[in-house]
């Protein structure tokens, strides 16, 4: 899809029941280079197909668009939107898979198959690498009880380093995009991004989202240490109750002083609108996964794929 095609995306999609971060606006423009998704709009449904591994190859649930002239209940909704699918991978000549499906989606799927063809079923299986972190706002911002003690002290520890030669600045409400951009660029070169592929897409992604500001209804701040941009943080909404942290990055001298603790905190704070976070999902990686897990999320979205037989 063009950017004209995702500005009526945006403005138009059916999200008041999405949770998971495939389906932010923002995630879908920022990613499909990266894993090579085909967006087309059919009778006001978006379909998604992906390509990467196993686990990352298939349509993602079919999403609705408002604007339809046909009074459908969801179960026809559903119906149509599986036609529109089995349509398109028979135009495509590719089988039938999925990938990305929540537990209510996959039952969703499942009662309209059985319902309306009988004679597929769906072989799923699950990847907990796929699983996406979910967070009460709430926690994230106020870190009650024994469970954040330890978030707490890093938070204290950042405190009595740096008194109050620091501050956090919203985005956009203050002109900071370059200060944005500046600590993606040096979290890059501290990773050695250039010999990574994955990491030049993702800088890539950050320049593009910072220029579609409204698009894609971003928003963030930066946290200064003695005046200077030490850590960054882009999140982007999935519905009116969910919000999608994208990215965060910290500058690696200010990791251990607590700059990540401190940054989502204060991001947390003024984001009240939103019941739920989703800081998305932790691709396997150990370290990754500790500090997700730590943070207690609220519910673990697990994510299905598979193949229809």
């Amino acid at each position: 899809m063009n950017f004209f095609d995702f500005s009526f995306v945006a403005e138009n999609l059916e999200n008041s029941d999405l949770y998971g971060s495939d389906s932010s606006v923002a995630n879908m423009y920022l990613l499909q280079n990266k894993y090579n998704t085909q967006f087309k709009i059919k009778k006001n449904v978006l379909l998604r197909y992906y390509t990467g591994n196993e686990n990352r190859t298939g349509y993602a649930f079919p999403l609705f668009l408002m604007g339809s002239d046909l009074p459908l209940s969801s179960d026809e909704k559903l119906r149509l939107a599986l036609e529109l699918l089995f349509e398109d991978a028979a135009e495509e000549k590719r089988e039938v898979r999925f990938c990305l499906i929540t537990q209510e989606q996959k039952n969703q799927i499942d009662s309209c198959l059985d319902r309306y063809y009988s004679e597929h079923r769906v072989s799923w299986k699950t990847n907990r690498d796929d699983s996406d972190y979910i967070y009460l706002q709430k926690n994230l911002s106020e870190l009650p009880g024994s469970n954040y003690q330890k978030k707490r002290n890093h938070i204290s520890r950042f405190n009595r380093i740096y008194g109050t030669d620091w501050e956090f600045k919203l985005y956009p409400q203050n002109d900071i995009k370059a200060d944005l951009l500046a600590v993606s660029e040096t979290w890059f070169k501290e990773k050695d991004g250039e010999n990574n592929h994955a990491l030049c897409l993702e800088l890539e992604s950050i320049k593009i989202a910072l220029e579609n500001q409204k698009l894609f209804n971003l928003r963030g701040g930066v946290l200064y240490i003695h005046g200077k941009p030490a850590a960054m943080t882009l999140a982007s909404p999935i519905s009116d109750t969910v919000l999608d942290v994208i990215y965060e990055k910290s500058i690696f001298e200010y990791e251990k002083d607590g700059s990540y603790a401190v940054i989502n905190q204060q991001f947390a704070k003024r984001c009240e609108t939103f019941l739920y976070f989703n800081r998305e999902e932790d691709m396997g990686i150990e370290g990754l996964r500790k500090a997700k897990l730590s943070y207690k999320p609220s519910i673990i979205l697990e994510k299905f794929f598979g193949r229809v037989e």
